[in-house]
């Protein structure tokens, strides 16, 4: 098997957030107005991040990033993922996105209104990290440790397999020589 490079998975990477971005400003934009809002959208952005990955893993063995990149996630023998290996492929990424949902709707809930509406978004992030459920204030830390041991496990690795991957019994590998080429090159 041709395995996918760091720089192939990372742009990938940066290629999904970028799909996902007028989601997060839609998100910023339309809980500033409303409470309700924030409650929904904690929720449904958190769902989306996570049905994104699931699905286009499940069903195509790509993401909309990896597939513009040329790579492909399969199992360790070349297999297709499938749902069980893509629901392990995504679950502590799901697990962290929702119990920081519930922080979120948590904080929302509690912070006072003088300290969410009129402020801009980065101030009334900061302040909803502040009312965040105190049962829940590792969250944040953990989605931290786990992302950083996702990257240094998948840079030491010679087949370049995250946690992720380990989780799952998967691989990220090149479609296509030209595809993986150009990719590299980037």
């Amino acid at each position: 098997m041709n395995y996918a490079s760091f720089w192939q998975r990372f742009l990938a990477g940066i290629i999904d957030f970028l799909i996902f971005l007028p989601i997060i400003f839609l998100q910023n934009w339309l809980e500033a107005d409303s409470k309700l809002a924030g409650f929904v959208l904690a929720l449904a952005t958190a769902f989306a991040f996570f049905a994104y990955s699931l699905c286009c893993h499940a069903k195509y063995g790509k993401t909309l990033g990896k597939h513009m990149v040329g790579i492909r996630v399969v199992t360790v023998s070349g297999q297709p993922l499938g749902w069980r290996r893509a629901t392990l492929r995504v679950s502590v990424d799901g697990v962290l996105s929702i119990l920081q949902a519930i922080a979120t709707i948590w904080a929302i809930a509690h912070i006072p209104d003088a300290l969410y509406y009129g402020v801009g978004w980065q101030d009334r992030i900061k302040n909803l990290t502040a009312y965040e459920l105190a049962s829940l204030s590792w969250v944040g830390t953990a989605t931290q440790i786990w992302y950083w041991s996702e990257l240094v496990v998948m840079l030491l690795d010679d087949k370049r397999r995250a946690l992720h991957d380990y989780l799952a019994g998967s691989v990220v590998i090149s479609e296509g020589k030209s595809q993986s080429t150009v990719a590299s090159s980037v």
